[in-house]
């Protein structure tokens, strides 16, 4: 934005003012307005400088910080505007109020901007990973998952892209903490709670405190104002195209990855597998949908794939043959 500092800085009080008196009048456009622009092209210039970054915080008006940056920053011109049309000979300092508010206009694409970088934290084979976030909030990563992270002034949005987390929230009642998984919002504001996505389901326990687990896809592209809220021990699975189910389970179990343990209660051979694969150097595959189906139950530890392998080929009657890459393969015998 180096261009509207070259500019006079009557044209840039006067173009602040414009974009005040036609907010104010909820006009795009007045006969005098577009005088003023045609006079000349410092003009056109000068209305540039304001309107653009004014445009593009427009364009993100739903996000609430977005909101209350334009605000402001349309609050600071239309005070600049006012002191201009009552005084046109103003004091050398008033006039750079209004240099200021055109800096705020401007400043809004930099908020924009801003906002919409996100902090990604991952983590690699066989890793876990525990992050304190600016709040205090604590997350906790297994193996080869990924979350985004977003703070701004008025909420903390979070989005696990893969795999598993753990969330220790830090209680904030100004700034809801909500953790998006596939089609599922979970909304929190001080609690802990984990967060799976595995063989095509997001997976929500309670661990402590209260969340309300939105359904994205209800009633179109808006978030469900419904929710299913949890309480602690109990887990919310939701798979595509299917309602959502609350089983009581036992936390620990659940939240055993974080020291180095696979628990796996009447599970499917499909999501054990996912589960083993995040910590596995060789990949298990298994293409057989009957053997995908199949359940069972056990501990293992993380890092003995090999363990895993013989007991499913055992309890399950399953063949395993490794691929010249190293992975193995299981599939029903015949």
């Amino acid at each position: 934005m180096t261009q509207p500092l070259r500019l006079p800085e009557t044209l840039l009080r006067e173009a602040a003012s414009w974009r005040v008196r036609l907010t104010d009048e909820g006009a795009d456009a007045t006969p005098e307005f577009e005088a003023w622009r045609a006079l000349s092209p410092d003009h056109e210039r000068a209305w540039a400088a304001v309107e653009t970054p004014w445009q593009y915080l427009g364009d993100q008006r739903s996000a609430p910080e977005l909101i209350a940056v334009r605000s402001a920053a349309l609050e600071r011109a239309r005070r600049a505007g006012r002191a201009r049309w009552r005084d046109r000979h103003a004091h050398p300092l008033r006039r750079l109020a209004g240099v200021a508010a055109v800096a705020a206009l401007a400043a809004v694409a930099g908020a924009v901007y801003l906002s919409e970088r996100p902090t990604i934290y991952q983590t690699h084979l066989a890793e876990r990973r525990v992050v304190t976030l600016e709040d205090g909030s604590t997350l906790s990563l297994d193996s080869q998952s990924e979350v985004s992270v977003r703070y701004t002034q008025h909420v903390r949005e979070l989005v696990l892209l893969r795999g598993q987390a753990r969330f220790d929230v830090a209680h904030d009642v100004e700034r809801p903490f909500s953790v998006v998984a596939a089609d599922r919002k979970v909304i929190a504001t001080g609690t802990s709670f984990d967060v799976d996505m595995v063989d095509h389901q997001v997976i929500v326990t309670l661990i402590e405190g209260h969340v309300v687990v939105l359904d994205r896809q209800a009633g179109g592209s808006e978030v469900s104002p419904e929710g299913v809220k949890l309480d602690p021990g109990e887990r919310l699975v939701a798979a595509p195209h299917a309602a959502p189910t609350v089983q009581h389970v036992n936390v620990e179990r659940i939240t055993a990855w974080q020291s180095g343990q696979l628990v796996f209660e009447n599970e499917t051979l499909a999501s054990a597998v996912e589960r083993v694969n995040r910590y596995a150097r060789h990949a298990v595959i298994v293409e057989d949908p009957a053997a995908a189906a199949l359940r069972f139950s056990g501990v293992f530890n993380e890092t003995n794939t090999q363990a895993f392998i013989d007991t499913v080929t055992r309890y399950l009657s399953l063949d395993q043959e490794t691929r010249a890459d190293g992975s193995v393969e299981l599939r029903r015998r015949n």
